[in-house]
């Protein structure tokens, strides 16, 4: 039998708070993965101020390739309480630049001379942040021509990734696109230093078509710099308390509600309890991949194949990581086993999707 494609995972799962924590947490969960499975990195602001060097070192002892960095993130990911903080800073704010640009510094530092890896980032912001675009688009430009004078200076390639999410400036692909191709932001697309991102339980939430949405940034010229593979949890309005227990206090959990073709966008889940709860509800939840219910409720696990489906018709393959971030706070319904275990699940399921469309 052939080898199964390589997919990789994403290391934000992990609450950590230092690169020497980081690195221990990824030896542990590594340790129930397949030799040299590949790994995306969660650095905060924080960590980029301490010595990399021992991330360096286990990555090049254990041969797992690096991803990249997930830079959407900056500070503290596992608080009790983060919701809309999680886009803070946004793109209008200097601290966003500064903190992208750092993360690029140790991506390459990482990397070394000849390797490749892109920074995934946050979609502009929140709306209720009252953001200056075109700061934003200008500060998105600063980052990716300081993206690109790194990569020339250390012998790497590098890019970054914006991954448009439900409720912030960017929902969709289409959103992404246009914001680029208005503020004239393609030549950063064409050369390949600004790309995209796609999440599928953003796509499934946003009920966005995989293929549509590929077919629009491939318009714009908008390469996909990765893919990452996130199911969602569904339900008919009869199971919406299942649902409603989902929503745990630390990240936003924003729903969707589908009545025969009309979307109701809810910018958490909490505040849907005075709605009719006729329709299929999706929420922001990042439930393990490999499972296609939970309890009574169904995920979007085929959103996955149908993007991984769209995927393999492009000329090139981005990259591809499993992120289930959400995977402490869920119920013991969703979590089979530990999390490195969880984990190796996924990255069967996902390996043996890809293969099933030619990956």
């Amino acid at each position: 039998m052939p080898d199964l494609p390589q997919v990789g995972w994403c290391a934000n799962v992990l609450a950590v708070d230092s690169i020497v924590e980081m690195v221990a947490a990824i030896e542990v969960t590594s340790a129930a993965l397949p030799p040299k499975t590949p790994v995306g990195l969660w650095l905060t602001e924080t960590m980029l101020k301490e010595n990399v060097q021992p991330l360096q070192q286990w990555l090049r002892q254990s041969g797992c390739p690096l991803i990249g960095v997930n830079a959407f993130p900056q500070g503290a990911f596992h608080e009790p309480i983060i919701k809309d903080a999680v886009y803070l800073p946004d793109w209008s704010m200097q601290e966003r630049l500064d903190y992208t640009v750092d993360a690029a510094i140790a991506l390459a530092e990482l990397l070394g001379r000849k390797g490749e890896g892109g920074l995934t980032t946050v979609p502009i912001g929140w709306p209720a942040h009252d953001i200056d675009i075109d700061a934003a688009a200008d500060n998105i430009r600063l980052a990716c021509e300081e993206i690109e004078k790194i990569a020339d200076a250390t012998g790497t390639r590098l890019h970054l990734a914006i991954e448009p999410e439900p409720g912030c400036i960017l929902q969709t692909a289409n959103e992404l696109a246009g914001f680029i191709l208005n503020h004239e932001l393609d030549d950063l697309a064409k050369r390949g230093l600004l790309r995209a991102c796609l999440d599928a339980c953003h796509l499934a939430v946003m009920h966005e078509s995989s293929s549509e949405a590929i077919a629009t940034l491939e318009h714009a010229d908008v390469s996909i710099g990765r893919l990452q593979l996130s199911s969602a949890p569904e339900a008919r309005g009869e199971h919406y308390d299942e649902l409603l227990a989902l929503a745990e206090p630390r990240w936003m959990h924003q729903t969707s509600i589908d009545r025969d073709g009309t979307l109701t966008l809810v910018d958490d889940l909490p505040d849907t309890q005075n709605l009719d709860r006729s329709g299929t509800w999706r929420t922001h939840l990042h439930v393990p991949i490999h499972l296609e219910h939970i309890g009574p409720l169904r995920t979007t696990q085929r959103a996955i194949t149908e993007l991984l489906a769209a995927a393999a018709a492009l000329p090139y393959r981005p990259v591809v990581e499993v992120e289930t971030y959400a995977w402490s706070v869920l119920p013991d319904s969703a979590r089979c086993s530990t999390l490195g275990d969880d984990i190796a699940a996924e990255l069967r399921w996902a390996a043996a999707r890809m293969r099933e469309v030619n990956w």
